[in-house]
Parts: structure tokens; sequence; C-alpha cells
């Protein structure tokens, strides 16, 4: 039996599985009154994140480093009301994880009405962090 090839250090499945499963609980936990998003989800980036992990929407947009994926993140909060949100998994694998999320998505532009999105982002995980992130839409939502 041959051990398939890697790109970077591997990282047992146990610390993949906590991280997956920390990384699912975050996001289905309620965000505490008048808490900042930032920093809240920051908690789990410093627990859990290489320093400068690379985020890739699904439109190919790369954002590398904690400082860019913030700002990612304040312009979609910027643009859009998430009124629910649910993440489901972890689906763990020897390289990392994948989580299916499902919102309830209102522009707020008005430019398109509300309504569900589905996603599953894949994340890559070396050395006990995650160090890529790949968000991949539903190309029957027109996303």
């Amino acid at each position: 039996m041959s051990t398939p090839a890697t790109t970077g250090a591997t990282t047992p499945i146990e610390t993949i599985t906590k991280i997956g499963k920390d990384l699912v609980d975050h996001c289905n936990a309620s965000l505490p009154d008048g808490a900042d998003p930032i920093a809240h989800d920051g908690k789990l980036w410093d627990a859990h994140f290489a320093s400068s992990w690379t985020s890739v929407e699904g439109d190919g947009s790369e954002f590398v480093g904690r400082e860019a994926i913030e700002g990612k993140y304040r312009w979609w909060m910027d643009n859009f009301e998430c009124h629910e949100a649910k993440a489901t998994g972890p689906f763990v694998g020897p390289g990392g994880f994948s989580v299916i999320f499902d919102m309830d998505v209102e522009p707020k532009d008005g430019s398109r009405p509300r309504g569900w999105m589905k996603e599953i982002a894949n994340y890559t995980v070396e050395d006990g962090k995650i160090v890529r992130e790949v968000f991949c839409y539903d190309a029957n939502q027109g996303g």
C-alpha cells in the first residue's frame, strides 16, 4: 500500500477533526449582543488559522493574510444582512475538512431579493493550522 504525496507537513486526523468541530461550533453559536463579528471570529482565527492563511472566493478572488481577510469580511457585512446561518460538518479528510453553510441573506442595496444561499467551504490544514479556505457556491443559485 502506498502513501499519497503531500505538499506540506501532515496533521493527524484527530487534530483536523477538532479544528473542524471547533469551527462549526463557533459558526453555529450566537454572536454575543453588541459583539463585533470580526473580533469574535478573531478568537477562532487566533486558535486555528495560520497567520498568513489564504481565503479564496467562488469567483477566484484571493485574499492573503488576516488584514486582507478582515477587509473582505467587513465588506461582506457592510453589503449583506445575514438573517440566519447554519454550518454543517465537518466532513474530514487526510488534508483538511469541508463545511456546508446555509445562509438566509439579503443584499443591503436591494439588488436581489432576500433568499437562502448554500456554499461549501474547503479548509486545508497543515502543521495543525488552517492555511487555506476555498468557498464553493451552488452554480444553480446564480451566485
